[in-house]
């Protein structure tokens, strides 16, 4: 029985030996390095106040924003619908940027997806709403309502619907003009 615990011990030996030597004489053929960066935006925002609100009350009000994005690519604009649910009853923002026209609206379409080339942009952004009969009572102050961001899920599927809808959307407003 020794025997075979001397014959363990000695093939461990080699085995553990083998891969040392293994070890040491392997190299690298190459490394690597690298570091990734967001493009950055940065905004001048388009301040909307609407003042003292009343249920049923109507209005309409125009602002311009700046946009500055660093890169080429797709961007985002959302809605940020829980600062306006439960006093709204219509909310839609109509936004003009670059040759995109499009509406997000608190209770249709949030956001939208847009290619835009490195660059500043002037966005003219309207807003249409009705309050609704019977608004939770609130104050909301200097809250943001619209936000951008680089990409988004879906990318390729939601541009593709958005350059449909823009398509549409350009052809309705030829109308109310």
């Amino acid at each position: 029985m020794n025997k075979l615990l001397l014959l363990g011990v000695l093939l461990s030996t080699i085995l553990v030996g083998g891969v040392v030597i293994g070890e040491e004489i392997s190299g690298s053929l190459g490394t690597i390095s690298y570091n990734v960066t967001s493009p950055t935006i940065q905004t001048t925002l388009a301040s909307f106040n609407l003042g003292n609100l009343t249920a049923g009350q109507k209005g309409t009000l125009t602002e311009n924003a700046t946009l500055t994005v660093s890169a080429n690519g797709t961007y985002t604009i959302k809605l940020k619908e829980d600062v306006l649910e439960d006093v709204f009853s219509e909310f839609n923002v109509t936004i003009h940027i670059a040759n995109y026209t499009f509406t997000l609206s608190l209770h249709g379409t949030e956001h939208y997806t847009l290619y835009l080339s490195k660059g500043t942009y002037t966005v003219n952004i309207k807003i249409s709403y009705v309050v609704s009969q019977n608004p939770e009572a609130k104050s909301v102050s200097n809250i943001p309502f619209l936000i951008v961001k680089y990409g988004g899920e879906q990318q390729a599927q939601q541009t593709q619907t958005a350059e449909h809808g823009k398509k549409h959307h350009d052809d309705d407003n030829e109308q109310d003009d």
